[in-house]
């Protein structure tokens, strides 16, 4: 699935984005070889299950027994006004000497309108190539890669904006998907969870299952999890042997102007 690896695009461009716009050698991370498949399972989030009897009452009732997953409402968009988004995707496979390997790839995303222009992207590979940061207030754009400030206008990282590496779940899913369990507490929500199965990918390799909590305020899509195995090379694993992969997006609309958006601290004056 192509969203799995969205959040790889996203350090691209943040890299790519320095390269542009200062001199210096900056090391990209590794193309992937193959897309991984994921099953469903819960990650960084907790989901709390209410009783029946309460959680109607909750946030408003219970949603549907299944939903159109091509229904724009349930998507965060990145032209959304202020929210945040929150990616793990954890590795655990073998090297090419056979060695035990563990790769956890994390990207934030933070953005807002009030009372500017303000938007944070961090990507950080445990096991790998470290961190990139990227902060972009107003026309004044930061990155920081291996504990070096690369300032830079953003109107030079035009057609190169790190929301292009959030998980656009809008282009990836398709079809109906079925009331799991009702009555979710999760990301500070009370949301449905729906099963998903490989016949709502558009891209499918071996999905065995994934889930999505519907948010019964706001009607939007606050959790995608899922976990599988994808056979790849990334970060030096052996890409001849099945890596097993788990991902969580959260996705949380917050309040205009609530985001501590500062320039990042190894740039400062």
């Amino acid at each position: 699935m192509r969203i799995k690896y969205s959040t790889l695009i996203a350090l691209v461009i943040i890299l790519t984005t320095i390269q542009a716009c200062n001199t210096g050698n900056i090391t990209q991370p590794p193309k992937v070889e193959q897309e991984a498949t994921l099953e469903g399972e819960q990650t960084e989030s907790t989901a709390t299950s209410i009783p029946s009897q309460e959680a109607g009452g909750v946030d408003g009732p219970a949603g549907p027994e299944t939903i159109d997953l091509t229904s724009p409402a349930l998507y965060i968009t990145s032209s959304a006004s202020a929210y945040t988004f929150n990616s793990t995707t954890k590795f655990s496979g073998v090297d090419t000497t056979k060695a035990a390997k563990e790769v956890s790839l994390s990207m934030t995303e933070e953005t807002q309108t009030l009372p500017q222009s303000t938007h944070r992207f961090l990507v950080v590979v445990t096991g790998g190539e470290g961190s990139a940061e990227t902060v972009l207030i107003d026309d004044e754009g930061y990155s920081v890669f291996q504990g070096t400030c690369y300032p830079f206008p953003a109107s030079s990282a035009e057609g190169q904006s790190a929301s292009e590496g959030m998980p656009k779940l809008q282009e990836e899913l398709i079809g109906q998907a079925r009331l799991a369990v009702s009555g979710v507490e999760v990301n500070g929500f009370i949301a449905d969870k729906y099963e998903l199965t490989s016949e709502n990918m558009v891209e499918n390799d071996e999905l065995i299952s994934a889930f999505v909590y519907v948010a019964r305020a706001g009607g939007f899509i606050t959790l995608f999890e899922a976990q599988g195995r994808t056979k790849t090379d990334y970060q030096g694993l052996d890409s001849n042997l099945f890596t097993d992969v788990s991902t969580a997006h959260n996705y949380i609309p917050v309040e205009d102007g609530s985001l501590d958006i500062t320039i990042p601290s190894g740039c400062g004056n």
